[in-house]
């Protein structure tokens, strides 16, 4: 049985479980996580030819020594008699009375019984809820756990806590964001929706069921919000509830408290409530009780953190999953909710612009009043200047509810959600927005909102139909609103690949153009017309008008505008400049609370480091932006970063991953019509082709990307495959198909100052070249400006063409240092199928090379080899994230998938077997 998003994790235990079918040893993990994130299915995974010892931790059984014991030992009962005669006596003894005082001897008698069993059949021992299993069965078990190494015996036991020191752990967080919605994919949710529940339910499995089962045809469709607690009589329902059961009233009170606080409250109000006297209610206690029962603040706190329930995030106590928090809160009566939020309103500074949001938002349960709602507002407005969105959120949504003025404070909090990265929370808001006739403006800047989440996160062209409706409702009173509008419908039609549309926006835009405007309206009139006069051909045109943009770009601080600057800097080739337009984008952002815009900034930074050749923080941004983007549910961002991911391990040869994800992004593409993700996955794969010698195939695909449409998504396409659809077409004799794409290429490459724009165009001049000395003259010239743009991949790959070039024409002591120079770039760099044509070329000439396929290089791709080697130096994954611009979780998960190819279990093996 496969368990989604579970694969690592089931390599792991397979590992174990492999080593002692092959006699080698056994071993132990203690499957530790949040109730319903799957250990139970992990440990159930069927495991042929092994006798299966098992038990499950009753409630009832508890409290009975070695009831545990009992079960598990129960199937090897008639080998008691093979063990020495005292073992066997006082293990019979104890599995018949469950009395057992000489521990010791009891603890080696059961290690040797398993050992007995395990000479003659391998043997599994499964434990689940050790937390719940009788203290004596748990000690004596875990006693047994660590020392089986070297038997063929595997003890797997699963729990929610640290019930077995000293057996080596196996932690199961929530699922992602991707495996997630692969869980529930059958569920037909609307992606935000099932988004937001991935999120709602911290990714744990069986709350993603339970609750997806549960939802109603409004809430799956994103049109009513999602539940507040976990259904009604589900297993995790349950799970939880005895949690709370078990903690002493002075905990429990203190999580009514933190459940009242949708964002989860700082630790120093934590701490102060916790000193107060408890609210009345079931959960409570008087503190003269609380004290007898020997629970302090801290001590209430402690427990909480430690049964699982609530932790520390960005500085705020929060519930593991909302939904714990929402069915705490809905157990007490409403006057109970109100002396809570009173109780909570009482400690908060209100002198602070944070705390005194949330004080009127806890007094506003207690007394609301439409002079609270103007507070409110006045004081979200204040929190939104700072950057915390999903504060100000809460707050007008609060105000809203108590306003006559609802319709604008609704707005506000639907935009709020938007820019903090909550599509699905902006877009139940906006479904209450229901403006009168005379709030047309509300309702432009409403169908503003709705048109900028959808081109992000849905249907490019449902967002293009939107932003123009928008437009013409805000062009009466809000111009600058409607420019805004107009532009982001032409990022519509870019995306979809639509020529014509784009024109027209551009115009319209153009035509709202008065004279004398401000240089934020100034620099969107010169984008549009520098854009629409790239895609006419009219180059001269477009740089002119282009570099007006550059050059009053750096009078905004709008992160919106600074992607426009972005796109004109790359459009016109100076892509250093373009990079540092990206970062500073993207900081603004980050320090607005804007998170929604960050994966955008971070596809413009992707796509500048990419033609600057620097391929590991190109790299870095794709994977931080494909994250990002996941989180906030931005789809159409998703499938760009991932088409980008695609053509990056394809550079680097690991072709698996590469088509995981160019098929992902083309899937995306496909379906919402996605000009430019659909180029770049088709790139991806024709790289592949091209670095495996099937030069046919990879001009197949390229072609088709030029023959797919013809706008600007598409057009841009072919601009950037344009290099390698050269090469791949004169290998395959299409002359006049490559002399056709150079000459497009070279209509953009010429107006720019791209230096590595102007060396692959050289490149293109040299193969298509029918005079060998004017061959020559363009690859030493795009020799020369790859070293001014400091791109040592596409260095590699023209010294590798010329060296080929320069053997056939000349003898292999010419070609020999070029082909030379491209093998160690190309072998440095980890592009194995790359280094592997330099090797052969190489070989042509007759020199030798190292071979490249040895036993670790043909197990592991050419990524996860560099990462052993630098962990094989001494280096920490942390050290190892840094030197390669990964994140820790990234090289946490290729050094599991190092060990499992490889079959070792620790570092120092690793370090032996590379040093062998």
């Amino acid at each position: 049985m496969n368990l989604v998003g579970r694969s690592a994790e089931m390599r792991r235990i397979s590992a174990l479980v492999e080593r002692a079918r092959s006699g080698a040893g056994g071993g132990a993990l203690f499957v530790h996580g949040a109730p319903g994130t799957g250990k139970s299915a992990l440990l159930r995974q069927e495991v042929p030819g092994f006798l299966v010892l098992e038990a499950a931790g009753v409630d009832a059984e508890s409290d009975l020594p070695f009831a545990a014991l009992q079960q598990v030992l129960m199937p090897v009962a008639e080998l008691l008699d093979e063990l020495p005669e005292a073992q066997g006596a006082l293990l019979r003894r104890v599995l018949e009375t469950g009395v057992g005082e000489a521990r010791f001897p009891l603890c080696v008698a059961v290690l040797n019984l398993l050992v007995l069993a395990g000479r003659r059949q391998p043997v599994l021992v499964r434990v689940d809820d050790v937390e719940v299993i009788d203290a004596a069965s748990r000690d004596v078990l875990a006693f047994a756990a660590r020392r089986v190494a070297s038997e063929n015996v595997v003890v797997l036991a699963a729990g929610t806590d640290q019930a077995l020191p000293g057996v080596e752990r196996l932690p199961l967080a929530g699922l992602d964001v991707e495996a997630g919605l692969e869980l529930i994919a059958s569920a037909e949710l609307s992606h935000e929706v099932a988004i937001e529940l991935v999120q709602l339910c911290a990714g744990a499995p069986l709350a993603l069921r339970e609750v997806a089962g549960s939802l109603s045809a409004e809430q799956a469709r994103g049109r009513s919000p999602l539940p507040v607690e976990f259904p009604r009589g589900s297993r995790i329902r349950r799970a939880y509830e005895s949690r709370l059961r078990a903690l002493p009233p002075p905990t429990r009170d203190l999580l009514l408290v933190i459940s009242a606080d949708p964002d989860g409250l700082d630790l120093d109000t934590v701490t102060e409530l916790a000193s107060r006297p408890p609210t009345p209610g079931p959960a409570a206690v008087d503190g003269r009780a609380a004290e007898a029962a020997g629970c302090s603040g801290a001590d209430a706190l402690e427990a909480a953190e430690v049964a699982g329930l609530v932790q520390v995030v960005d500085g705020r106590m929060r519930f593991v999953t909302p939904l714990v928090g929402g069915g705490v809160y809905r157990a007490v009566t409403p006057e109970v909710r109100r002396t809570v939020h009173r109780r909570i309103a009482d400690v908060l500074d209100t002198s602070v612009p944070e705390q005194r949001l949330r004080h009127l938002w806890h007094l506003a349960a207690v007394e609301p009043s439409e002079s609270l709602a103007c507070e409110l507002a006045a004081t979200a407005e204040e929190v939104r200047d700072r950057g915390d969105h999903a504060a100000a959120s809460l707050a007008s949504e609060r105000a809203a509810e108590l306003s006559t003025n609802s319709a604008e404070l609704l707005l506000a909090a639907a935009r709020d959600a938007w820019l903090a990265g909550r599509p699905h929370r902006a877009g139940v808001l906006l479904t209450r927005l229901r403006p009168t006739a005379a709030t047309v403006t509300t309702g432009g800047r409403r169908d503003l909102l709705r048109g900028q989440i959808e081109l992000r996160a849905g249907s490019p062209a449902a967002a293009h139909e939107t932003l123009l409706a928008a437009s013409d409702r805000l062009v009466p009173r809000d111009r600058t609103a409607a420019i805004v509008a107009l532009l982001h419908a032409g990022d519509a039609s870019f995306l979809t690949g639509n020529l014509r549309r784009y024109v027209e926006i551009s115009l319209r835009v153009l035509a709202l153009r008065e004279g004398g405007e401000p240089p934020d309206r100034e620099l969107m009139f010169e984008y549009a017309a520098g854009m629409m006069a790239l895609f006419r051909g009219r180059h001269g045109e477009a740089v002119r008008h282009l570099r007006n943009v550059v050059e009053l770009v750096p009078r905004t601080d709008d992160p919106t505008a600074l992607n426009w600057g972005t796109l004109a800097a790359l459009m016109l080739g100076e892509e250093s400049l373009a990079f540092g337009l990206s970062e500073r984008s993207g900081a603004v952002a980050r320090a607005r609370g804007e998170l929604a815009l960050v994966p955008r900034t971070l596809e413009l930074a992707t796509f500048a480091q990419l033609w600057l050749g620097r391929y590991n923080g190109a790299l870095a941004s794709a994977q931080e932006g494909l994250r990002l983007a996941q989180e906030a549910g931005l789809d159409n961002s998703v499938a760009f970063h991932r088409s980008m991911l695609a053509l990056f391990s394809m550079f680097q040869g690991d072709d698996e991953a590469g088509l995981r994800y160019a098929n992902a992004a083309a899937a995306t593409a496909t379906e919402r019509g996605l000009a430019m993700p659909h180029s770049l996955a088709s790139w991806a794969l024709a790289h592949r082709d091209l670095s495996a010698g099937r030069s046919a195939d990879a001009a197949g695909r390229l072609r088709a990307v030029a023959t797919a449409g013809g706008g600007p998504g598409y057009v841009t396409g072919r601009v950037l495959t344009a290099p390698h659809f050269v090469e791949a077409a004169m290998r395959c004799g299409d002359r006049t198909g490559a002399v056709e794409a150079t000459a497009l290429f070279g209509r953009w490459a010429t107006t720019t100052g791209s230096a590595a724009a102007r060396a692959l165009l050289a490149r293109c001049q040299a193969l298509t070249a029918t005079d060998p000395d004017d061959a020559e003259d363009a690859y030493r010239e795009a020799m020369r400006l790859h070293l001014l743009a400091d791109s040592e991949f596409e260095r590699a790959r023209t010294e590798l063409l010329y060296g080929r070039e320069l053997r056939r024409r000349r003898g292999p002591s010419a070609a020999r240092t070029h082909l030379r120079s491209a093998h160690d770039t190309f072998d440095r760099l980890g592009a194995t199928a790359w280094a592997e044509q330099s090797r052969a070329e190489l070989r042509a000439t007759g020199e030798s090379v190292r071979p490249i396929a040895t036993r670790l290089e043909s197990a592991l791709t050419a990524q996860q080899l560099t990462i052993a080697r630098i962990v094989a130096d001494g280096a920490t994954n942390r050290e190892v994230a840094s030197q390669l611009y990964l994140s820790p979780r990234t090289v946490d998960h290729h050094m599991r998938n190092i060990f499992v190819k490889l079959g070792v279990r620790s570092r120092v093996e690793l370090v032996k077997l590379l040093q062998e």
